[in-house]
């Protein structure tokens, strides 16, 4: 038999779960509706929220929390695709950069009103209004602990 979980191993479980139980039909519907993966969604998001929606390819593996050759072959997935373009850097024409196209714009554009109508029907709900301050305040402790951002480009 094993020992009971404690409260914060607990919520550990629970969150871990629950998010990838709920990212998992979210998922199917990015996949059936726009044909896009989790991480084209979230690489081409990344790049819609970007100034200029544009990036370096180092940043953009950075933000996704991916290894330079992971991103770099998910990049070259929404090259082929036309949803993105890579060009050499304006001050360095070392550094690629990687846009958005005016298709990948419109198919992001689409696909974030389907998933955040997703998150408001799904997700929201659970969230009772007195826990909204004190959850905002642990994912921003998290996300810093975790070198990482919660809201873009904050």
């Amino acid at each position: 038999m094993t020992a009971p979980l404690s409260p914060r191993q607990e919520i550990w479980r629970g969150l871990l779960l629950g998010q990838r139980s709920m990212l998992t039909t979210m998922a199917a519907e990015l996949k059936r509706e726009f044909g896009l993966s989790v991480p084209a969604f979230e690489a081409l998001l990344s790049l819609w929220e970007a100034p200029e929606r544009s990036m370096q390819a180092t940043r953009l593996a950075r933000t996704l929390l991916y290894s330079s050759g992971s991103a770099s072959n998910l990049v070259t997935r929404l090259v082929e695709a036309g949803l993105v373009r890579r060009e050499p850097g304006v001050e360095d024409a070392r550094v690629i950069e990687v846009a958005l196209t005016e298709r990948g714009s419109e198919l992001i554009e689409r696909a974030v009103a389907v998933h955040l109508a997703s998150i408001a029907r799904e997700f929201e709900p659970l969230i009772d209004d007195a826990d909204v301050q004190p959850l905002l305040a642990f994912t921003r402790r998290l996300a810093a602990h975790e070198d990482v951002v919660s809201a873009p480009f904050a």
